[in-house]
This record gives structure tokens, sequence and C-alpha cells, in this order.
């Protein structure tokens, strides 16, 4: 368990299942009641004989005293949740007073509003966390980290995906197709290099599903899912797309990325109204000894890179030093314009393109 001198007093901004997932690995909860408002987040972190034991990480350090939603009924739901102890506020001005920082949760959305949702903290200089999609164009996205800048505001955005520990359990499997090929004649090789990756990502999930929405609709209702994908590729390929190519017939239903490196990554963002799954992600890397494949990446391996990101999110508010360079941030966000704009166009879009459009 971790050991702070001063709690941080943490406002939720949505209380959507993210908040409920991030703050009961924050702050104390009622089981029971965790259960009755979000029976999804309580089925995951709950003892399979017990509905009144929680088994998730706890993060210690934290205190949530704040939380606010469009609708003030979830917000009363979410307080309710975690003993009374967050006041309910009525707006994002009263959200900024009495919080060290803040946690602007999306588990569903595609990011549209963040900029909105994360300006009045910026301006007052609180620490804040994004959640995924950073924003859902690159210029809310250039706009938030310009705040941030402006007004010495910490900031952090990262999907679970960048983060989750089982990723980099794959990752250090690369060696066997890199310097330890079977290889008989003759016995050694010189070492290769991953040449392709391919992420089996999800264009929707089950949340989506239960509340009657469409996976094949727009960009805005599979963004929250694709940026996974982008996340994860980064994660086990490397940073530094070049350019982007994209096609389908759903909004960015297939990426190919290539890096600076000299990967090539495949995303296969499939809806799950075509192929319907639980919200697993599945890896594979290439090179010219072989390929290894991962094991799924879903829902019981993401509860260990939630922890992970909550304790950076901690470590960043004591340091004063983002975990996370801006640069890489805006990264993901430029990949999903220059997709959406080789998708329309047919032809590959090169990242600089999206700078150049939305320099200053």
């Amino acid at each position: 368990m971790e050991v702070s001198m001063k709690k941080i007093r943490l406002g939720f901004v949505r209380c959507d299942t993210h908040s409920y997932y991030f703050g009961a690995m924050a702050e104390n909860c009622d089981p029971l009641l965790l259960q009755k408002n979000n029976y999804v987040v309580h089925h995951y972190f709950s003892d399979i004989y017990s509905a009144e034991k929680l088994n998730m990480p706890r993060i210690s350090g934290f205190e949530i005293t704040r939380a606010y939603d469009y609708d003030s009924e979830n917000a009363k739901r979410f307080s309710e949740t975690f003993l009374h102890k967050p006041v309910v506020c009525e707006s994002l001005d009263e959200m900024t007073q009495g919080i060290d920082a803040v946690f602007v949760a999306d588990c569903d959305g595609g990011g549209g509003d963040h900029l909105k949702l994360a300006t009045p903290f910026l301006k007052k200089g609180i620490s804040i966390f994004v959640d995924k999609p950073f924003a859902s164009t690159f210029k809310d996205a250039q706009e938030i980290v310009r705040l941030a800048k402006k007004h010495h505001a910490l900031l952090f955005n990262s999907s679970i995906l960048s983060q989750v520990p089982a990723a980099d359990k794959f990752k250090r499997r690369f060696d066997e197709i890199i310097t330890q090929p079977s290889w008989p004649i003759p016995a050694a090789k010189p070492p290769a290099r991953i040449g392709l990756g391919i992420i089996k990502g999800v264009g929707g999930a089950f949340s989506q599903e239960l509340e009657g929405k469409k996976i094949t609709g727009g960009l805005e209702n599979r963004l929250a899912y694709i940026i996974h994908g982008i996340a994860l590729a980064l994660n086990l390929f490397g940073k530094g797309v070049e350019w982007v190519e994209a096609m389908g017939n759903l909004p960015l239903e297939y990426l190919h990325l290539h890096l600076k490196s000299g990967i090539e990554v495949i995303i296969l963002n499939t809806s799950t109204d075509i192929f319907p799954e639980s919200c697993y992600f599945y890896a594979s890397a290439y090179s010219k000894y072989g390929a290894i494949y991962s094991q799924p990446i879903g829902d019981p391996e993401f509860i260990a890179g939630a922890a992970k990101i909550l304790r950076m999110f901690k470590k960043m508010i004591q340091t004063g030093k983002p975990p996370t360079p801006y640069e890489n941030i805006l990264e993901n966000i430029a990949i999903v314009d220059a997709a959406q704009l080789a998708q329309k166009k047919g032809a590959r879009v090169y990242l600089k393109e999206i700078l150049k459009r939305n320099e200053r």
C-alpha cells in the first residue's frame, strides 16, 4: 500500500463507468451501492464469492471530494456510492473550488466535449487527467495543450492500452523472432527487426450495445475504442508515425500506419455489430524469422493498466512533472485526423500535413 502525507483532493467530471472504475481504486466505496449504481465495475472488482468484498488494486493518497455530471442524478448516485463524501456540483466552475486535481472521465464518448470540460480547470492551473480519446480533433487537442502550458497546469492523458502490463509481457517476446530464430543452416543469423505488426482492435463495445446504440454509426460512436487500438500499436511497435492509410465501410475500420522506423502496423477496428465479442484486443508481430501472437488483452488485464495510470497521475501531482510528453499525446489524435482524411481521399496522408494545417 502506498503512503502519502497529504491526500490529494480529487474531483470527477462525468460520472460514467470510468469514474466508478478509477474512483473505486482511489477512494473507499460501498460495494453493494457500487453493484447497484454500476454493476459493470462491480462485476470486475468484486470477489466471486461475496458481492460485499472488492478485490481491485487500491492507490492510496486520494480523497474524492467533488463530482459533476451533465445529469445531476448521475453525480448523486456517484456520491452515494462513495459514502456521500463527494459534493455534487451544479457547474464546472463550482467543481474548480476545493480540489487539487480533476479527472475528466469518458468511457464511451468520442472526446468532442473534452476541451469544454477541461478549460475551466486548466485556466485555474489545476492538475488534470483527460480521458481517452484526448480530443475528437487535432485542433481541440492542440488547444488543450496550449491552455495547460499557458496556465502551468499539469496535464496527463493515457489509454489503458498504453500502460497495460500485458503489452509489456508481449514486447518481451519480440526477441523470439529477432535474435533467436529457428534456422538450422548456418547456425547463427544476423538479428532481424520487426517488419509488421497487427492489432485486432475493437470498433465498439457491449456497453454501447446494452444501451441500444448501433456500433456501425459514425466516428463519435467508435472513437473511444479505436483510440485504444492506436494506443496499443504505438505502445508495442513504437511512436513516430510518418503516414496513414485507411479504408473500410465504417469510419477508420482498417488502418495502416507507416512508422519512421520502417515498421508497418495494421489495425483492424471491426464492429461488434458484425463480430460479437467482449472488449479484447489481440496483437501479432512478424519478422523474416517468424511470427508471435499475444494472449487476449482485455477487461481482466485492463485493471492493472488503470492502476498504473492512477499511480502515474499521483506521481505527476506530487513531483510537478507530466509523465508523458505532450507531443506523444498529440500524435494519437493527429493519427485520427490523418486517417479520416486518408479514408475520404482514398490515399495516404502524412502526419506533417495535419501539423501544417493546424499551425497557428
